[in-house]
C-alpha cells in the first residue's frame, strides 16, 4: 500500500556488487523505513545486471526501479544524442534503445539528462541532431510502453534543453504518451521566470518530477518553497511520480530522515 499521495522515489547510484554492499543495503532499509516506493538508479553498466535479480533485491525492501538514470552510463560510454558525428550519434541512439529495453523489464523509464550531450555540443547543428535523435527514439518508447524522459537541465551543466519550454521544443512533433520532459526544481530555480507557471503550462508533458533544493541538497536543507510546489502539482491534478535528487550533506540516512520530516506533512494522504 502506498504511504503517500504520490509515488515517491530517490535517485542514487547502484554499486557494482550491490547484494554485498553493506552501505547500499542500509540505504535501502532507510528508504523502506521512510515509506518510499522506489528508486531511480544510476547504473554504470546496465547490461551487466540481471533484471530479475535486481527486481528481487529491491523487492526485499518494498521498492521498485522507478527510473534508469543514464547519466553515469552516458559519460562512461561517451554518448551524445546531440553529436554531429554520425557514428557517435548512431551509437548513442542504439544504446538508448537498449536502455529503453532494459527499463521496460522493470516497468520503469529512462532519464536522458547528460545523455543529451556534453557542454560543447551546443551549436544549432547539435540542436537539430538532438531533435533527430529524439524523433528516432520516440517510436521505441511508444512500442515498449516505456517513458523516455528528456530532462531540463540548467545552462551551466547542459548545452541544450535548459528550461521546460526549451526541452519540450526539442521533443516537438515526436511527443507521444511515452516521450516526456522531466522537470527538476534545482534546474527550474535557475532557468524559469515562474516555476509554477512553467509547471502549469507543461502539466500534460511530464509524468515524473524531481525535488531538489536551491543548493542541490535534499528538500528541507535549502530555501525552496516545497509546500507551494506540491500545491501546484495538486492543482494541476498531477498523478505521476516524485523523486528526491541531490547531493549528500551529512549522510544518506540523516539526509533522508531530515528531508522526510520536512516532506511527510506535504505528501501524506
Amino acid at each position: 500500500m502506498a504511504n503517500y499521495r504520490y509515488f515517491l522515489s530517490i535517485q542514487t547510484l547502484l554499486p557494482d556488487n550491490y547484494r554485498n554492499n553493506r552501505d547500499f543495503i542500509d540505504n535501502m532499509k532507510t528508504l523502506q523505513e521512510e515509506g518510499f516506493d522506489g528508486v531511480e538508479l544510476n547504473i554504470r553498466d546496465p547490461f551487466s545486471i540481471d533484471p530479475a535479480d535486481l527486481k528481487s533485491f529491491l523487492g526485499d525492501f518494498g521498492l521498485q526501479l522507478a527510473m534508469f538514470a543514464s547519466g553515469a552510463t552516458a559519460k562512461g560510454m561517451g554518448l551524445s544524442l546531440a553529436s554531429t558525428d554520425d557514428k557517435q550519434r548512431s551509437e548513442s541512439v542504439r544504446q538508448s534503445i537498449a536502455f529503453l529495453e532494459f527499463a521496460s523489464r522493470f516497468g520503469a523509464g529512462v532519464i536522458a539528462g547528460f545523455l543529451k550531450g556534453p557542454l560543447e555540443h551546443r551549436s544549432p547543428e547539435n540542436r537539430e541532431q538532438l531533435r533527430q535523435s529524439v524523433s528516432e527514439l520516440a517510436p521505441h518508447a511508444l512500442r515498449l510502453k516505456t517513458p523516455l524522459l528528456l530532462e531540463a537541465i540548467n545552462r551551466f551543466e547542459s548545452p541544450l534543453g535548459n528550461s521546460l519550454d526549451d526541452t519540450f521544443d526539442l521533443i516537438g512533433k515526436a511527443a507521444n504518451p511515452y516521450t516526456w520532459i522531466l522537470p527538476d526544481t534545482w534546474h527550474m530555480n535557475i532557468e524559469e521566470t515562474s516555476m509554477a507557471g512553467a509547471m502549469m503550462k507543461h502539466r500534460e508533458h511530464f509524468g515524473s518530477f524531481h525535488l531538489s533544493e536551491n543548493n542541490r541538497f535534499f528538500p528541507g536543507y535549502g530555501a525552496l518553497d516545497f509546500k507551494q510546489i506540491i500545491e501546484v502539482l495538486d492543482a494541476c491534478g498531477y498523478t505521476g511520480k516524485l523523486a528526491i535528487e541531490g547531493n549528500i550533506k551529512k549522510s544518506f540516512r540523516e539526509d533522508v530522515q531530515h528531508s522526510m520530516r520536512f516532506l511527510k506533512p506535504l505528501l501524506e494522504k
